[in-house]
């Protein structure tokens, strides 16, 4: 009999601490809802594409390319010349090897550095128009509640609901 009463008090301290963790998770899981955050998407790519300062920079870039691609293929064609003078006259001379392996690799140099050029242009160029979509990103984002707001190609799942590309292209006037 005594036994049986110990696992009477038992199952009932068990069933009562149960409940009490029951009630304790589901307030919790309560004020956890209460204090979800808002998280927002939007299509960065695409409104960067929409921005009249995009095509602006990429007429730049590609005025700048075509430039550039001018300029090597000057140097190109007198490197070409040089070692088919070279080969034509058919005998070794290793001061014209030299130069021509000089002027090769200034050819090489040449190109590299106007990839450089191109490469900081672009960035000098993009770097604003980023700013402006991140001030709008974030303006939208505190008038509306978001709390985060992450690019919609990053995403693995998402409502349409929280999608503010729209009413980012909408604030910077882009139809």
């Amino acid at each position: 009999m005594n036994d049986f009463k110990r696992m009477k008090k038992a199952v009932s301290g068990f069933l009562f601490m149960s409940l009490t963790l029951g009630m304790t998770f589901s307030a919790s899981q309560a004020s956890a809802a209460e204090s979800a955050q808002k998280i927002g998407v939007v299509d960065y790519g695409k409104i960067f594409q929409m921005m009249p300062e995009t095509k602006a920079a990429e007429q730049s870039m590609q005025t700048m390319k075509n430039q550039s691609g001018a300029e090597l293929a000057k140097q190109q064609t007198a490197f070409q010349q040089a070692v088919q003078a070279y080969q034509k006259a058919g005998k070794p001379n290793a001061v014209k090897e030299k130069a021509l392996r000089d002027q090769q690799e200034a050819l090489q140099k040449s190109a590299m550095e106007k990839q450089n050029l191109l490469a900081k242009k672009e960035q000098e160029l993009v770097a604003p128009i980023r700013q402006k979509i991140d001030a709008t990103v974030a303006a939208v984002a505190q008038k509306d509640g978001y709390s985060m707001i992450f690019d919609r190609n990053a995403r693995v799942y998402g409502d349409e609901q929280s999608d503010i590309t729209y009413k980012v292209l909408d604030q910077l006037n882009i139809k």
